[in-house]
């Protein structure tokens, strides 16, 4: 049994498919590896925002805001008895008077970007 060029190339070409072979085996592998880290980096990145929105959340609490605002800033709530009409406005804070009649400045009730038009 004699073995002739082609049983040698075929031959060498098995053993370069099987490198080829074993070398994607290995790539693939390496990337497998990668992908399963960022999946856990990934999660653990949510988890920390699931913490933080939490923490906001807590923080956010209107009950610890009033108690802050009112221990620390020495804020107080508005009284129903401070709240004021349109009408009322003039008599607890007056409208400056204009330089050239002694007229009041009138007051519209447009907002002063529509009123300019």
């Amino acid at each position: 049994m004699s073995l002739t060029r082609a049983h040698l190339f075929g031959f060498a070409g098995l053993v370069a498919l099987a490198f080829a072979l074993y070398w994607a085996k290995s790539e693939a592998q390496t990337v497998r590896e990668q992908v399963i880290q960022l999946q856990g980096e990934v999660e653990a990145e949510r988890r920390q925002v699931r913490t933080l929105e939490a923490e906001l959340a807590f923080i956010e609490r209107p009950d610890r805001l009033e108690t802050a605002a009112i221990g620390q800033l020495n804020l107080e709530p508005i009284a129903a008895d401070r709240i004021a009409t349109i009408e009322q406005l003039d008599q607890l804070v007056p409208l400056p008077m204009n330089a050239e009649t002694p007229e009041k400045v009138p007051v519209t009730s447009k907002p002063i970007a529509e009123a300019s038009r």
